[in-house]
Formats: structure tokens, C-alpha cells, sequence
């Protein structure tokens, strides 16, 4: 069952995201905007998405590093549709979660990257595919930091600057982030990438995650991660003994 987090900052927006033109696909110029911005300092910018629902009951959580122009540009687009529909805020927030998480490319090299280690046949579904569909109450996909990163107008990655070392990140990594491991008590956090590790690292160092919670080694699914292909191969067999002691451990 998802929930929206509290306090919510989607009623503040909504008025603005309902207002945003009719056009498909949304441009930067559309929503790189002062009404969206949320902090800024110096290259740094961060931008609100409408992702404000979390999910305790699930049994998998992934850990990206921040959500990137198209889910950002997607979750805008599926918000403003299904508010000018007159659809309810939380089911709202359900749909823009479901559908803009991970979306692109990224998805689908992450479903194929989570079937490779077993992690459908350890949920006993067909394909890691379904967590995004009819099996998404299994799931909760998340981030580090809870809102779009921009510096100097182009994607945050994760390294320049270097996300635990950032002030501007701490809130979100110490606050947001410490609070849905801790609400999401029961699942397998799968960190995505060494950014995302280190900082769950972080987290296990200071309590708030037990490090057998984490799999640790599993590798960005960006296909711009150019290392991706070689370390995935270099880990699936550990990575699957760890999915399937995990979720024998649970039974």
C-alpha cells in the first residue's frame, strides 16, 4: 500500500503543474523554471518532482542517485494530465510513481539487469518487469536525492561534486532518504552504482540500515555507464546468492 509522505508538497504545486502548457513533451523551458526551483547554490539547482508517495510494504527498494530529465519531463506530463481529469491528488502521485520511475531506456536495462540475478523468480513473478505494473505494491523505487539535480544546466551524475561531500545533498540524503529506509523496514535495498552505494554506506555506518539489507556491487543501469556490462558479469553470481539468501531468510 502507498502513502503519501507527510508533509506533502504536491498541494502546493499542483496549481502550477496543472497550469503547464498542453504540449507533448514538456521542454526544459516549461520546467527548469523559478516556480519548480526548489534550492540552488552556485552550479547546483534542484527542481521538484511530484514523487511523494512511499511504499512500507515493499519488498525491494532501488536506490538511483536523483531522477533525471525524462523521468522529470514524464512524471510533469502524467501529473498535469491526470489533474486536469480531475483525478485525486493521491492517485495522482500513484500514477506519476508507477510510470515515471526509472522510465527510459534505464528501465529496461534495469529489468533485464534484476532478472539476470533472479530477482523475479525470488518474488515468484514472471519478470522484474511487473514491479513497475500489476506487482508495484512489491516495490518502491526511489532516490538519494529526492528531487531532479542540475549542475550547470546538464544531469547530475552522482561524481562532480561528489554526493556525500555536498552540503546542499546532507537533507535529503540524512533526513529524506534515512526516513524511507526506515519506513520501507522489511526490503532488499539495492543501491544503483557506487554513488548510490556510498551513501547507503553511510547510512549502514551511522545504524539506520542493517548492512544485509543492502546488496551491495550491483551496477548503474545508464547506458552511458560504460563499466556497466564488465561489472555486472564480474558480480551477477554473487549478486543472485545474495537476492536468494535474502528472500529465503524472509519465508
Amino acid at each position: 500500500m502507498l502513502y503519501p509522505l507527510s508533509p506533502t508538497l504536491f498541494n502546493h504545486y499542483s496549481s502550477k503543474i496543472a497550469a503547464l502548457p498542453p504540449h507533448t513533451p514538456l521542454s526544459p523551458s516549461d520546467l527548469l523554471t523559478p516556480q519548480f526551483l526548489v534550492a540552488q547554490t552556485g552550479r547546483i539547482a534542484i527542481y521538484y518532482i511530484p514523487f511523494e508517495v512511499v511504499n512500507p510494504a515493499a519488498k525491494v527498494m532501488i536506490v538511483g542517485i536523483t531522477p533525471g530529465w525524462t523521468q522529470m519531463e514524464l512524471a510533469y506530463r502524467v501529473a498535469r494530465d491526470n489533474l486536469k481529469s480531475g483525478l485525486p491528488s493521491f492517485e495522482v502521485l500513484r500514477k506519476v510513481k508507477a510510470t515515471a520511475s526509472f522510465a527510459g531506456s534505464i528501465r529496461g536495462n534495469l529489468v533485464q539487469m534484476l532478472d539476470g540475478i533472479g530477482l523475479h523468480e525470488a518474488l515468484g513473478i514472471s519478470s522484474s518487469l511487473l514491479l513497475f505494473e500489476q506487482h508495484f505494491d512489491m516495490f518502491y523505487p526511489t532516490s538519494v536525492i529526492r528531487f531532479p539535480v542540475f549542475v550547470n544546466g546538464k544531469g547530475y551524475t552522482g561524481s562532480s561534486p561528489g554526493i556525500t561531500k555536498t552540503p546542499l545533498f546532507h537533507p535529503y540524503i540524512y533526513g529524506r532518504l534515512s526516513e524511507e529506509v526506515r519506513l520501507v523496514k522489511d526490503a532488499l535495498v539495492i543501491p544503483l552504482g557506487d554513488s548510490a552505494t556510498a551513501v547507503m554506506q553511510l547510512l549502514i555506518n551511522r545504524g539506520v540500515l542493517a548492512s544485509e539489507r543492502c546488496l551491495v556491487g550491483f551496477p548503474h543501469p545508464s547506458g552511458a555507464n560504460g563499466w556497466r556490462k564488465i561489472r555486472y558479469e564480474q558480480n551477477r553470481d554473487d549478486l543472485h546468492m545474495k537476492v536468494q539468501y535474502w528472500f529465503k531468510k524472509q519465508r
